[in-house]
């Protein structure tokens, strides 16, 4: 299993790939940030998007998550809907085709998640 310090990078790589395609980095829902140990929010597109990680039983390593909401009310309180997850040992290359499809920017490839 990874350690955190290594999950933290993938997260930081990840927000940086948001910020490269024109996603803002938002100074919300830091209450609830500090209590639940959330990343900060995006705005992309109309939409607020956050990573993080979720961990499933039947494997050992921890899945990075894209979480995505389009209300505000919502976003300020840390409301989000997983959207997407995918190993955290994914590529930088693939890592950035991950945020892509998350933000609409590149279509989902029609055999995605027909494992």
């Amino acid at each position: 299993m990874e350690d955190n310090k290594s999950i933290e990078k993938r997260l930081d790589y990840v927000e940086s790939i948001f910020e490269k395609y024109g996603a803002k980095a938002l100074d919300i829902n830091e209450k609830n940030r500090d209590k639940f140990g959330d990343r900060r929010a995006f705005l992309y597109d109309g939409n607020y998007y956050r990573t993080g990680t979720m961990e499933f039983e039947d494997q050992d390593e921890p899945y990075i998550v894209i979480s995505c909401i389009d209300n505000e009310k919502f976003a300020n309180v840390g409301v989000m809907e997983d959207i997407d997850a995918f190993s955290s040992k994914l590529s930088d290359e693939d890592i950035e085709k991950q945020v892509r499809y998350a933000f609409g920017i590149e279509p989902y490839p029609e055999e995605y998640g027909a494992e």
